[in-house]
């Protein structure tokens, strides 16, 4: 099957673009029909732009708009078809509105919202198709669709805190960077061909800049490439399941951010499990949903082990903590929503201190990285100008002496 990007009119006038799914033009022809359009053009899309599954994703701001728009729709009694069709046409996302194109197609074709939204997993996680398909089966989307929406702002502000915290730290990091290629670049090697022309004795501090200098200068373009291809093989690497469980232990151990994934992970467990248990999934089913969405594979072997305590009868709060994870304070607040069967409230009153918690952390590890980066900087400054001072001092004597 393959996709063709079109152009639509009705007998009104009205054009309609986006994107379907078709084995040839002949059924996106017959699909355009369906709809009382006729199709003006149209183009396949070549095999090696569907390659790319990541254009497909969206922002989760976006996703978050959308299930709250969605959630508004429904709740005001507006058919899931209308909702979709309404939806697709006011987004001003593209992509979205291309995908939300294909899955209108979709329903029209008598699929379920969830086995629509499946065939763009990159755009739909795999919470969110669930999460639907419950809605659906149950009959109560109007009631999943709100807490989704609030899943996905709580979610996504989270996201935007550590982003926004980590942004002046990867500033000092490219800083050094960038001062360092230009002093290398630019500056030492007007001062190298100075003392080269003077037969100057340098010493082994200068001989150390200008020899990196001159590397540098001579292969910049193959250390450019060699650390674009580092950073491509590291995206491919870490997709392969051994090395992303490797990288995401390191993220649970490692001293600077190590504090900021458990908080993190702690906000995003609170919002998500009081999500799931408010929508009827039993707390098995939870456990094991949660495991996943925490986006970190060692955690989420962890969550396997509390699921089997949970199935063999083991409470909640003790089947948590055998995951050696998350912060006491939280095992408490599990035990105190058991014994007064409120678990969902209390993880709801909670979540707020535990995304504040965020902020706390990120705080201080922010506060850690700062001056070491600062530090790393002057350092590297500091290092150019003694290489350079010192026999620039060394010549000034010796044209004094020879005055």
């Amino acid at each position: 099957m393959a996709r063709f990007r079109y152009k639509a009119k009705n007998l009104d006038n009205k054009v309609i673009k986006g994107v379907i799914f078709a084995q040839d033009e002949d059924e996106l022809r017959q699909i355009i029909n369906n709809q009382n359009y006729f199709l003006v053009t149209s183009r396949k899309i070549p095999e090696s732009s569907q390659f790319f599954g990541f254009l497909e994703r969206v922002g989760p701001d976006v996703l978050a708009v959308f299930c709250r728009e969605f959630a508004i729709m429904i709740s005001a009694g507006i058919t899931i078809t209308k909702s979709i069709e309404t939806l697709k046409e006011s987004t001003k996302n593209r992509k979205l509105k291309d995908i939300l194109e294909e899955v209108y197609i979709e329903i029209l074709k008598g699929k379920m919202l969830s086995q629509s939204f499946g065939k763009y997993p990159k755009t739909f996680p795999p919470f969110f198709r669930n999460m639907i398909h419950i809605g659906e089966i149950s009959g109560r989307l109007d009631q999943v669709l709100p807490k989704l929406a609030d899943y996905y702002e709580n979610d996504n502000k989270i996201k935007k805190k550590v982003k926004s915290s980590m942004a002046y730290p990867l500033f000092l990091i490219f800083l050094s960077i960038g001062v360092v290629t230009i002093l290398s670049l630019f500056i030492i090697p007007i001062f190298a061909e100075l003392f080269a022309s003077f037969n100057a004795e340098l010493p082994e501090i200068t001989r150390i800049s200008v020899a990196f200098s001159n590397f540098l200068k001579l292969n910049f373009g193959l250390i450019v490439f060699g650390i674009f291809l580092i950073l491509l093989l590291f995206k491919f690497l870490k997709q392969l399941p051994k090395i992303r469980l490797m990288l995401d232990r390191l993220k649970l151990n490692l001293p600077i951010i190590k504090n900021v994934s458990i908080a993190q992970m702690t906000a995003r467990f609170t919002s998500g499990f009081s999500t799931l248990l408010k929508s009827g999934i039993p707390i098995v089913e939870a456990i094991g949903t949660m495991g996943k969405l925490l986006g970190n594979k060692a955690v989420e072997e962890k969550f396997q082990i509390a699921t089997s305590e949970i199935k063999r009868g083991q409470g909640i709060a003790k089947s948590i903590k055998t995951i050696n994870l998350f912060p006491d304070i939280l095992i408490q607040m599990l035990i105190v929503g058991e014994q007064t069967a409120e678990l969902e409230q209390v993880l709801d009153k909670t979540s707020g201190y535990f995304e504040e918690n965020v902020n706390t952390s990120i705080k201080r590890m922010v506060s850690v990285i700062e001056p070491l980066m600062t530090i790393i900087v002057g350092f590297l400054v500091l290092f150019v100008i003694i290489s350079v001072f010192i026999p620039m001092l060394d010549l000034l004597n010796s044209i004094d002496q020879i005055g």
